[in-house]
């Protein structure tokens, strides 16, 4: 008889080795029906999708199952309405199979994984200030084109360092990759609470490297760091490129986080091969676990994603207003996220209802994408909030921490992170070399006023620059 479980198993291999948006459209309202000792019945809700998985992917389901059950079914497909089962949990993996020799190397029962002990090792209380608590997958928005990686987060923060070790996730700007490999430390903590999580990203890695260097540090010091972690979670792997010493440094940690049984998620713009000048045994290594591409939304996931930070921010839209702003926004989630906030900070400042009308005149001066983008730099934008504040750049990027400096500093990092999607070390670089926690602080800082409605010469502020910006 077959597992109870194995259309799960089946489905959660077609998304890794088809086209996750098809097994979407013509799987998404199947379920196994009925098996017996020599026969499974899979039923579908409409004769037109039994039609299409009948003729283009029966064989390929067939194969799936003889991995899975090793043995031979026949497979019939029939059209039945869905019946209510009991839900499982997570996405699409009931159980996790073991890539390393195949997807379909396993049927049994997940385990909970604690690493091995390692006279390196030492568990200590988790690097909490290093996550955003806030990038949970409570909050993360699933469709078809996260659905996998969604399904793999979920199965690393169950089992860290047993399933899917490294984890190499890897997408275009603002597809949420960062929310994602926050959301893994988040999810680890929660069921592993002793755990220690290092969140960095290479440019981090890089800087205390040459830190250490320059100071004439103990190395130890350095390695011991990054070395003795329950789970390293390391973003915008790809500016280690062309960085030999560094990347011959992170190999080492790599190999040594994975004989202690630590977990490694890596999160990158591109998959490892297309990284020019990251060396072999890296991407070798980066191979050797399970690579998942986010790719951008489609309407129904942006629509899903707008009406998601819409309530985080406390708007209330109508459903016109969700689907013009959904119809509108490119595919990146960072930039529906920013459309909404300038509709709140504008409405506030402009005392204006947010009807249909009002967003568009929002929107539509930023139609042309590409032109916005070539115009607007960091360099303009500290030029204007130097106007608009009565400061300097000088005094932006450096050392002073008076309240009249402190302010426009602020502004100026909400302003790169939300205007032009900057990365939280990127911003530290224009404004002088400071800490991405610094930067996060100032981001949180101007945000909340604006959310908070209490500072409304600060919102003015804003409500000019963003006119002088798209105007």
């Amino acid at each position: 008889m077959a597992s109870p479980n194995l259309w799960q198993q089946v489905l959660a291999t077609l998304e890794i080795e088809l086209d996750p948006a098809a097994v979407s459209t013509w799987f998404r309202n199947t379920q196994l029906y009925e098996t017996s000792e020599d026969k499974i019945i899979i039923a579908c809700t409409d004769s037109y999708s039994k039609s299409i998985i009948q003729k283009r992917y029966a064989d390929k389901i067939a194969d799936i199952i003889r991995q899975i059950e090793q043995r031979k079914y026949s497979i019939d497909f029939i059209v039945k309405p869905l019946r209510v089962q009991t839900p499982v949990h997570g996405p699409l993996f009931d159980e996790a199979p073991d890539l390393k020799a195949s997807p379909l190397a396993t049927n049994s029962s997940p385990t909970t994984y604690t690493p091995r002990e390692s006279s390196t090792m030492s568990i200590q209380r988790p690097e909490v200030g290093l996550l955003n608590p806030q990038m949970t997958l409570d909050n993360y928005v699933v469709g078809p084109s996260n659905r996998v990686v969604h399904a793999a987060a979920v199965s690393v923060m169950e089992n860290p360092g047993h399933i899917y070790n490294p984890l190499f996730i890897y997408g275009s700007t603002g597809v949420g990759k960062t929310h994602l490999l926050h959301a893994i430390g988040n999810g680890i903590l929660e069921n592993f609470s002793s755990y220690r999580i290092m969140y960095t990203t290479s440019e981090k890695f890089v800087n205390d490297m040459v830190e250490h260097l320059r100071q004439k540090k103990d190395m130890q010091q350095f390695r011991s760091r990054y070395r003795t972690c329950n789970a390293l979670l390391i973003d915008d792997i790809q500016f280690l490129a062309g960085k030999e010493s560094s990347q011959e440094e992170f190999y080492h940690s790599f190999n040594e986080l994975q004989q202690i049984g630590s977990q490694i998620v890596v999160v990158s713009d591109r998959e490892p091969s297309q990284i020019q000048g990251l060396t072999d045994r890296l991407i070798s290594r980066f191979k050797g676990g399970l690579m998942v591409q986010i790719s951008p939304p489609d309407y129904e996931t942006r629509l899903a994603i707008v009406r998601t930070k819409a309530e985080e921010l406390q708007i209330n839209l109508s459903d016109a207003i969700y689907e013009y702003i959904a119809e509108q926004s490119s595919q990146n989630v960072r930039e529906i996220q920013g459309t909404l906030l300038q509709v709140k900070s504008l409405a506030n400042t402009q005392s204006q209802p947010i009807n249909l009308a009002f967003v568009r005149s929002v929107i539509e001066p930023k139609a042309d994408v590409q032109t916005v983008q070539k115009r607007i730099t960091p360099e303009l934008i500290l030029e204007l909030v130097t106007r608009q504040f009565d400061t300097s750049i000088k005094d932006l990027c450096g050392k002073k921490r008076k309240k009249e400096i402190v302010l426009p500093r602020q502004m100026t990092m909400f302003l790169l992170r939300n205007e032009l999607g900057m990365n939280l070390e990127e911003i530290g670089e224009v404004l002088g070399g400071r800490d991405h926690t610094t930067v996060m602080h100032g981001c949180d800082r101007i945000k909340q006023a604006i959310e908070q409605n209490n500072n409304p010469l600060l919102r003015s502020h804003l409500h000019h620059i963003r006119q002088e910006l798209y105007g």
